[in-house]
């Protein structure tokens, strides 16, 4: 099984970047794994602090194949920084594991991401999968198809990126055209 790299996006949350880290970390594949964190530049003064505290922290972070660190000197905002921190990772590696710094996986969420990355490569229905659903009362199969997303959570292959359009707007009007 090819390992896709994992890409972690952090602010200014230190015990919410530490949780995270921590339950990565229990992965059995975290150690085979490459991790890149994307840190966000302040968006102001007063967060200048916070965002110091979590870079000096993500700084020793260990238990991984490697840990490349992106700090940004400016605040991209996490669309933005999720947007190109992904596509760079799916441009190099053609494919990636997204969470950002408030998710807490099982130790079962490495293995889970990099199988479904595995037998769902070729399949166009598939442009992503997700590690996260919302509880709902039916019963539902172990795997089943959405139209949607979810962002607790996640991974995708550069075919699948390649279909993401960051625009809302755009979007609407294709659809209201359609109509």
């Amino acid at each position: 099984m090819e390992l896709a790299p994992i890409v972690l996006f952090v602010y200014n949350r230190l015990w919410h970047t530490r949780q995270t880290l921590e339950a990565l970390k229990e992965n059995e594949l975290a150690n085979s794994s490459d991790l890149f964190i994307f840190s966000d530049g302040a968006k102001n003064s007063e967060a200048i602090a916070a965002v110091e505290e979590v870079r000096k922290y993500i700084k020793n972070v260990g238990g991984f194949k490697s840990v490349s660190i992106i700090e940004r000197d400016e605040n991209y905002g996490l669309a933005d920084s999720i947007i190109e921190g992904v596509t760079s990772l799916c441009n190099e590696f053609g494919r990636v594991i997204v969470i950002e710094d408030d998710v807490v996986t099982s130790p079962f969420f490495l293995q889970y991401m990099n199988e479904a990355l595995d037998i769902y490569a070729d399949d166009p229905m598939v442009a992503s999968i997700h590690g996260y659903w919302y509880a709902v009362d039916e019963n539902m199969p172990e795997t089943f198809l959405l139209r949607g997303a979810s962002c607790w959570g996640w991974a995708t292959w550069d075919r699948g990126w390649s279909l993401f359009e960051s625009d809302g707007k755009k979007e609407l009007n294709k659809k209201y055209n359609k109509l």
